[in-house]
Parts: structure tokens; C-alpha cells; sequence
């Protein structure tokens, strides 16, 4: 069965069938829903190459992840990776995953959008590279201040906002010594910002006990390790990434503390894993579904009604479960 010969049996014009299947605000949403149905019961499928060659347009993204060589062992990129898919997927797209540092514009000029991973090595004349000089549209996930590119929207995260809220819930539970576990990456805005966060909920400013790490859970191990074998040690860790934290809980277990009776410890990125592990971390939340969304939607916007590309800010804000607890004294 073709499209012409589906639309005919459901009494509908191909153009309306077309139009549901590639979810236009024209067609109301119990059309849509019924064409769908009558789809998957018959057993049609869409002919993509059709498609392509109908709309000029692959219906791909490429994830790029520059000068991130782990990938695949970064819980966080792996799940955004997975919510960037589905959210491509709902609007009609496939996405692509690009890993390593090599970059080739071949390939993405087969493409109709591309979705950066930012890094701080990351300069303008990489995004001109990525985008084709601004002939293909890109949006970039980003903790960093945007640099301006032709046809490059932004999706900027305010980590401070949640970091705010963990220094603050720690304050209100009588910490005053909290350490850090950082992921040691230069240009992020949080480490410089520790001291006023600190500062202005009452902590104690101790630049000793504030350690970049490194991104690997047993670098997390090693440096929560020497931070809970100091005397005074801190009442609370606070860490990067939930990986880190992970680490800093296994880390007191194995010095014979116990969280949070002992010591609090709070992560950051609410990765799936973090509601899962012993006890379940307090963590800052990301919220990796809404900023996949928000990327696919300002490539959409750029694609399908050629607007100019975007600046989106999304905060995010803590989630309390039960690795946090009053300071031990």
C-alpha cells in the first residue's frame, strides 16, 4: 500500500495524511492520532527516501561532543544523548552521534541540523566548521557565556541557580565546612563562584579543601577520600557530577562514615542513577528532557520557519533525597 492508496482508505486527502504524519498544526490532534493508529493496524510505513526527496530535507541531526574524548562514560551525555533522540524522533528525525575530536564537513552538509555539546576549547571558528559557515543550523547546550556564530542558537544552563539552593539547604542543616569535588575543566562558571555562594548563606571559605578532581569516579574517590581524612574534616561534600558523588559516598563508607549521620553529600546533574544509589542522593537537577526539547525546538524553528537562531536560559533547582543531614558535630 502507498500513501495514495492509505489516504484513500481512510477518506482523507494524501496532503492531510502527509501533514499528520509530520505533526503540522493543521491537522487537529484527533486526526493525527487516528491516521497513526490506521497506520500501525494496516501495517503502513512512510517511504523515507520519498520523503527526502519530496521535502529536500534528510530529517537527520548530528550530535557532536567536541574534545570530549568519554563520551560514552559520561552518564549525563550518554541520557541527554537518549532524550535529544527521543525528542528528534517525536518531531520526525533521527539523530546521529558523533564521537571524537575529528571533524568532517562532508558529512554534515547531509544533514539538516547539528546539536553541540559545548566545550571550553570550543572557539567561533569551530562553530563555522560545525555549521558549514552558517549554512546548516546548529543549537549548543552550554554552562558557557554563547559566542556569537551565524545560525547558531543557544540553550545556556544556569547551574548557579541549583547550586544556590544545595549551599543554602546545607546552611539551614548548621554546615559550615563544606567541601568541593570539582571535574577540574577550565572556563565553567561554578568554581569561581563557590566563594560568594559559600559567603552569602554563612559558610566557611576554606580554598583548601576546594579540589578539582577530575571527571573518572576513582579520581572522585581519591580526592573525597582525602578530604574526609582531614582533621577537621568537612561536615558536607558538594560534587560536580552525581558520578563524583557516587564516588565521595563510597568514599566515607570504606573510612567508616555513614551518610548522611556523618557526612552529607550532594551531586549535581540528577543522572538516572542518583535516585538509585545508597543512600539516594540530593542532587542539582538538570532536567535532561526539558533541555532536549528546548534544543530540538530552536533547531525547528530555524529548519521548518527560518527564524533567527535563539538564546534560552534554563535553571535548575535541587532535588532533596537522603544523602543530606544536620552537620555532625
Amino acid at each position: 500500500m502507498n500513501l495514495v492508496e492509505f489516504a484513500k482508505h481512510l477518506n482523507l486527502s494524501v496532503g492531510t495524511v502527509s501533514r499528520a504524519f509530520n505533526n503540522h498544526p493543521e491537522v487537529s490532534e484527533k486526526t493525527r492520532k487516528m491516521v497513526l493508529q490506521q497506520a500501525e493496524e494496516l501495517g503502513f510505513s512512510r517511504n523515507a527516501d520519498a520523503r527526502r526527496l519530496a521535502t529536500g530535507r534528510s530529517y537527520l541531526f548530528q550530535l557532536e561532543c567536541p574534545f570530549n574524548t568519554h563520551v560514552l562514560a559520561d552518564r549525563y551525555l550518554v541520557e541527554l544523548a537518549r532524550a535529544l533522540e527521543q525528542a528528534a524522533r517525536d518531531q520526525g528525525y533521527d539523530l546521529l552521534l558523533h564521537l571524537g575530536t575529528h571533524h568532517n564537513t562532508a558529512e554534515v552538509q547531509t544533514v539538516d541540523g547539528v546539536i553541540i555539546m559545548s566545550a571550553p576549547e570550543i572557539t567561533e571558528a569551530h562553530l563555522r566548521q560545525f555549521t558549514c559557515a552558517g549554512r546548516i543550523p546548529a543549537v549548543v547546550i552550554t554552562e558557557l557565556t554563547p559566542i556569537p556564530a551565524p545560525r547558531t542558537a543557544y540553550v545556556c544552563i544556569d547551574t548557579l541557580s541549583g547550586v544556590r539552593e544545595a549551599f543554602e539547604l546545607l546552611a539551614a542543616q548548621g554546615h559550615r565546612s563544606v567541601g568541593y569535588v570539582g571535574i577540574g575543566l577550565p572556563g565553567y562558571r561554578l568554581p569561581s563562584a563557590l566563594k560568594e555562594l559559600m559567603s552569602d548563606v554563612g559558610m566557611t571559605w576554606d580554598p583548601d579543601i576546594i579540589v578539582e578532581a577530575g571527571e573518572t569516579q576513582i579520581a572522585g574517590f581519591r580526592a573525597a577520600t582525602d578530604l574526609l581524612k582531614r582533621n577537621p574534616r568537612p561536615t558536607a561534600l558538594f560534587c560536580r557530577t552525581d558520578l563524583l558523588a557516587t564516588a565521595a559516598v563510597q568514599a566515607a563508607h570504606e573510612l567508616g562514615l555513614r551518610v548522611p549521620e556523618d557526612v552529607s553529600v550532594i551531586g549535581h546533574d540528577d543522572i538516572e542513577m542518583a535516585a538509585l544509589w545508597n543512600p539516594p542522593l540530593t542532587t542539582v537537577s538538570l532536567n535532561i528532557p526539558v533541555i532536549a526539547n528546548a534544543a530540538i525546538d530552536a533547531l525547528l524553528v530555524m529548519i521548518k520557519d527560518q527564524e533567527e537562531p535563539s538564546v534560552q536560559t534554563l535553571n535548575t533547582h535541587l532535588v532533596e533525597r537522603n544523602s543530606v543531614g544536620p552537620a555532625a558535630n
